[in-house]
């Protein structure tokens, strides 16, 4: 099935990336997550290309999710073959989770090496002496007395590590490392064409904050220099706006008011805000969750621009909502209120 067939009519308008230079926001909540909007957004984004843009490249920073996930997101979502489009050098999956979280430090330094000289890293192991056998001694051809020892069974051979972690691998949480390892994730796309433009997805940064002690205004000033790169164009950040998060406890704790810090300060800077809740009454049988979406009247820069043909005067700072329901197979069904889910 082709990839643009699987975004719902009604969310075509809002998943398509501004004409100007913009920073966008997704909220999601426990029980509504945004997979799979991040995963229509990437499907328009990458297949969008016409001959005067050139269509965008996309670098994918995800803290909570690996590469695997979302190889079979695209595929069974909006039938995307990331494979096909890192090959060619459309997509930098930047691995936000291994090597902070899960121990791939090693690798992700050897990976970080390749990325800087093209070669492969030097072999750092020692050699080990052979291993001393006490079996049994057999007699061996010369003079008398003389014996071996009997040959063991070979070592077994290591399974070869798996290559699916992503082209990156974030190392360290210091702010610096992160912009030099998105930099050099957004040059290696823009060196190849001069025509497409590149979109930046950060998924899930509050993690990131939860782990490090960097404070949120340094954050934000950082997705504004990423966004001074050459080459891109639009900022997709994806935050968690569940009410626990956002409402802080008495006395307050350091990690909510970072989050509150962090998503007022973005939806503040962004052109357009799409966030996926429950339904306030409850769980329903074809209803999966809302989505609502708010347009900006002005530009990201707060200069007052308005981009011409993207909102209407009965959509843009009001926001719409629609229902939306996630089917087995992965394709999603986005309806207005009394449409009904099933079809």
């Amino acid at each position: 099935m082709n990839p643009s067939t699987r975004i719902p009519p009604l969310l075509q308008p809002y998943i398509t990336l501004p004409r100007a230079d913009a920073q966008l926001l997704v909220t999601s909540t426990l029980g509504a997550s945004a997979n799979w909007l991040l995963v229509r957004i990437l499907c328009d984004a990458l297949g969008s290309g016409s001959a005067q843009d050139g269509g965008h490249n996309v670098v994918l920073v995800s803290w909570m999710r690996d590469y695997a996930f979302w190889r079979l997101e695209a595929r069974k979502g909006a039938g995307l073959d990331l494979e096909r489009l890192r090959r060619e050098k459309r997509v930098v999956f930047v691995d936000g989770l291994g090597g902070l979280v899960m121990g791939g430090e090693r690798d992700a330094q050897m990976q970080t090496s390749q990325a800087h000289t093209g070669l492969l890293p030097a072999r750092t192991t020692p050699v080990a002496d052979p291993p001393q056998r006490t079996g049994n001694m057999l007699p061996a051809r010369g003079p008398p007395g003389r014996a071996v020892p009997a040959r063991g069974p070979p070592a077994p051979t290591q399974p070869a590590r798996s290559q699916t972690a992503g082209d990156l691998t974030l190392t360290s949480l210091d702010l610096a490392h992160l912009k030099d390892t998105l930099a050099r994730a957004v040059t290696s796309l823009s060196a190849l064409t001069t025509t497409r433009r590149t979109l930046l997805i950060l998924d899930s940064p509050d993690a990131y904050l939860a782990l490090s002690s960097t404070p949120t205004s340094s954050f934000v000033s950082l997705l504004l220099q990423l966004h001074t790169l050459p080459g891109v164009s639009h900022i997709l950040t994806h935050l968690h706006a569940d009410t626990p998060l956002l409402s802080p406890s008495a006395p307050a704790q350091p990690l909510e008011i970072s989050q509150f810090n962090l998503l007022t300060k973005i939806a503040h800077m962004s052109a357009r805000l799409i966030g996926t809740r429950v339904l306030d009454t409850g769980v329903a049988r074809d209803v999966s969750g809302v989505v609502r979406v708010t347009e900006q009247r002005t530009g990201w820069q707060d200069l007052g621009l308005e981009e011409e043909g993207t909102s209407t005067e009965d959509d843009a700072g009001k926001g719409k909502e629609f229902l939306y329901q996630i089917k087995g197979d992965g394709s999603v069904k986005v309806f207005e209120r009394g449409a009904g889910g099933e079809s």
